[in-house]
């Protein structure tokens, strides 16, 4: 038996040995390298995941962070060039995050030979940890982490939308930021209709703003839908098109949240009630004031300071006297209003 777990651990550490070197071997450009960035390169890996300059709570000096400093101060654009083709997602990531940084003038080409690159990677600013895609990540580099408003970079992000709304196959969290947020244009029309049938729930929300009746049964399939979060996207969508044949469902989602007792959705109800509000009718105005009636301890708590943020949001006068029945006290309402204005 004894030998047995021995060959077995033999085994284990012989596969895990092999990964490693694997994952060298994959990497064709290693001796192009100089001894110093590959040193500094093995730090990177052996760390494991992309950080700020302090991490934990309470912060204390990041290691990592000291390595990829290092790193920039050391490595050469050649090299840089060379590390985009590094298959650990960590080295890609900070190695672009210096080639941003630097202004280099092929960032973009280079966001787009990694479009498709969706490996996971693991970050950690102060004691928030969290996983994104290696694509998500240097989008975000170039746009929005390092980027100066300029008109190069506009037309490069108007030509990244058109890239991500007609190629299928990419697997990326901007894709659905993106459909959510984007101008009704008809050039993508014929795409986003192709994407919805596809499954997209995000390319419902973007045909909601072009508010052709046509696309309603996509909407209410999506209402009808069982699961929480494919009825938010039922409900952004709404939101951008409040059609009347749309609020029978939102009076049935509006029900169902109205009987949880516990467990709440704090998404769901936050885009319902700004759902609500955005139709401006006595119905939507009794759907309020029922859950004024019927509501209470903590789950009033939840609905009364979104219905709250929704009005804020979007005020109208057919819901006069709704915010003086939420009978909030001064202290309360200081607080919402500062919730509010951090939003």
């Amino acid at each position: 038996m004894r030998k047995k777990i021995a060959y077995l651990i033999s085994l284990l550490i012989l596969s895990t040995s092999c990964n490693f070197k694997k994952e060298k071997i994959d990497f064709l450009n290693e001796r192009k390298l100089s001894s110093k960035i590959q040193a500094i390169i093995s730090n990177i890996i052996e760390y494991g995941k992309v950080t700020g300059p302090y991490i934990g709570d309470p912060p204390s000096e990041s290691i990592q962070w000291n390595n990829f400093a290092e790193f920039k101060r050391n490595v050469s654009e050649e090299e840089l060039i060379l590390l985009m083709e590094h298959p650990n997602p960590v080295v890609k990531c900070y190695t672009y995050d210096i080639l941003v940084n630097q202004k280099n003038k092929n960032s973009f080409e280079i966001l787009k030979n990694n479009l498709k690159d969706s490996t996971t990677v693991y970050t950690q600013y102060g004691c928030i940890g969290d996983e994104t895609r290696v694509n998500d990540y240097l989008i975000s580099s170039l746009f929005y982490k390092y980027s100066l408003r300029n008109d190069s970079l506009k037309n490069q992000k108007k030509e990244l939308d058109s890239l991500v709304i007609f190629n299928e196959n990419l697997i990326l969290n901007y894709k659905n930021e993106l459909l959510e947020k984007i101008e009704p244009e008809e050039k993508f029309y014929s795409q986003l209709i192709r994407l919805a049938l596809l499954g997209e729930n995000s390319a419902v929300i973007a045909l909601s703003r072009f508010k052709n009746k046509e696309n309603l049964p996509l909407i209410i399939k999506l209402l009808k839908n069982k699961k929480t979060e494919i009825q938010t996207c039922g409900l952004k969508s709404v939101i951008n098109s409040p059609d009347e044949v749309l609020f029978s469902d939102i009076r049935k989602i509006h029900q169902q949240e109205l009987d949880k007792k516990t467990g709440f959705d704090y998404i769901i109800i936050k885009v319902l009630y700004e759902t609500i509000v955005s139709f401006k009718n006595l119905e939507s105005r009794k759907l309020l004031e029922n859950s004024i009636m019927k509501t209470e301890d903590f789950q009033r708590n939840v609905h009364f300071e979104n219905i709250w943020k929704a009005l804020k949001n979007n005020p109208d006068k057919i819901y006069n006297g709704i915010i003086e029945k939420l009978n909030f006290s001064e202290y309360e309402l200081y607080n919402l209003e500062y919730e509010w204005n951090q939003e």
